[in-house]
């Protein structure tokens, strides 16, 4: 059994699959059927990636271990679903910083920063004195030389840069595709590696966007958004209103004109709980939600029912279990 569950495992990681076949193989992986050995594979898996890894990936595999604490060698009887999302969706992150990372520098070290799910943000203090506010599920890097000749951080996830002016070194945030160049201004960046769209917000002063294998470049206004779409490959550049584009600082949650789907991904990462629910269950229908601080995710779910009017559910330890109302 062990070596089957090890099998679809790793064809999972291997291979491009359509999105229906990756949510079959989620409800898989968390249903309570044969937990354990799925436990050992995922641990197997995430082994064997540490193994795979040179020293050009330049991250520890050993320390974002710790800091999300996936490893918990304390014999668990039951079975906590969010933790094999979390698994899952880190090693895509990790591997996602190691892609935008591997045309730089293998001398160089770097020192890595990670964001765990929880409902506190955390702030990190560059050498400089540039600040970084990182939202939940996000990883941070950046060199041990940083300052003296460059300023240059790297980002999986969302995080918010109030930068220190010097004009001899610029400060650059670069995720996999893009590049976000700064002298001394305020901007949000927001590059997860499981959402469609990639944006830099800018709060204050100036920065230029660029992408990777594309000469043509984006300067931002204040209050101007860049958004690039990854599945349509579009861009586009709009005003937007700076309040609710950094809600997520003062820990709020604002949504505007997206999808169900898109909540509940958002929910997910935020609360570390997991949602099951039919790929098909939710249309692409677009809408308008804003919850205060700390909200409980049970009255958040409550009024997204309510105005979706299609979907009822119930919670099983860690897991929120959607179906369609009619059922």
């Amino acid at each position: 059994m062990n070596n089957y569950i090890n099998k679809i495992i790793d064809l999972y990681t291997k291979s491009k699959l359509e999105k229906p076949v990756k949510s079959r193989f989620h409800r898989w992986l968390i249903n309570n059927e044969s937990y354990r050995e799925k436990e050992i594979a995922l641990f197997h898996l995430w082994n064997q990636t540490y193994n795979v890894a040179t020293e050009d990936t330049l991250v520890s595999f050993t320390s974002l271990q710790a800091k999300a604490q996936i490893y918990n060698e304390r014999k668990s009887t039951r079975f906590v679903a969010w933790r094999y999302t979390a698994v899952i969706t880190l090693i895509i992150a990790i591997t996602s910083v190691y892609i935008f990372m591997s045309n730089d520098s293998p001398e160089v070290n770097y020192i890595e920063y990670f964001s765990d799910n929880n409902l506190t943000l955390n702030t990190i203090t560059l050498p400089d004195g540039s600040l970084v506010q990182a939202n939940t599920g996000t990883i941070i890097l950046y060199p041990e030389s940083y300052g003296k000749d460059t300023r240059t951080v790297y980002i999986s996830g969302e995080a918010n840069f109030k930068v220190q002016k010097n004009k001899d070194v610029p400060f650059i945030v670069k995720s996999k595709d893009f590049l976000v160049r700064a002298l001394g201004t305020e901007f949000n960046v927001s590059s997860y590696p499981d959402e469609t769209c990639f944006r830099v917000t800018l709060i204050s002063g100036s920065v230029k966007v660029q992408q990777n294998n594309n000469p043509a470049d984006y300067i931002l206004k204040v209050n101007e958004q860049f958004v690039y779409n990854k599945q349509t490959k579009q861009r586009s550049v709009t005003q937007v209103d700076i309040y609710n584009a950094t809600a997520w600082q003062r820990g709020e949650l604002v949504f505007r004109g997206v999808t169900i789907k898109e909540i509940l991904n958002v929910l997910e990462r935020k609360y570390s709980i997991s949602f099951q629910y039919k790929s098909k269950l939710f249309n692409d229908d677009k809408y308008n939600f804003h919850f205060k601080k700390e909200s409980a995710l049970t009255d958040i779910l409550s009024i997204i029912k309510e105005v979706a009017d299609n979907f009822d559910y119930k919670k099983t330890n860690d897991s929120y279990y959607i179906n369609s109302k009619s059922q």
